[in-house]
């Protein structure tokens, strides 16, 4: 089969034109994927047991030490890679007093940036996905009755 693209290339080169290849789709990575199921089962426990004040960050910390997510790094990661999420060294943060200095390993910094750029869902969208007594303040439902006309 090579041989038969390398001859209709020569030919399509004579003609002006050249020959692309098809690209395959891009999907969702199997990482992005094993962390979003780590965070939706956390998420879920923390919805369940009704913790006050509950933000998209708590959520995150929680996951961090979850075993479906070390059980998803493994996974997704080996050696040197994976060495960086179980790096237990501490994080060295500037002195600037508008960081929020609540992550002071380093691998736990690591975890959380990870997760932080699979996830791309908001508060808002995780309590309606999981929680099945929430409704989002000031969304009406406006059900239209479709009128017909005769033709």
């Amino acid at each position: 089969m090579g041989t038969e693209v390398e001859k209709l290339r020569k030919q399509a080169e004579k003609l002006g034109l050249s020959l692309t290849k098809k690209r395959k789709p891009k999907g969702i990575s199997d990482i992005n994927l094993l962390i979003n199921g780590a965070f939706g089962g956390v998420a879920a426990k923390m919805i369940k047991k009704k913790v006050k004040g509950l933000t998209i960050r708590k959520i995150i910390k929680e996951t961090l030490h979850d075993k479906f997510f070390n059980e998803a790094l493994d996974y997704c990661f080996k050696g040197s890679k994976r060495a960086k999420y179980d790096d237990r060294s501490p994080k060295k943060y500037n002195t600037d007093k508008t960081l929020v200095q609540d992550l002071m390993i380093v691998g736990d910094f690591n975890r959380f940036k990870l997760i932080e750029r699979a996830i791309k869902l908001d508060m808002n969208a995780v309590r309606a996905l999981l929680d099945e007594d929430y409704r989002p303040a000031g969304d009406k439902v406006i059900i239209r009755k479709r009128k017909y006309k005769k033709s």
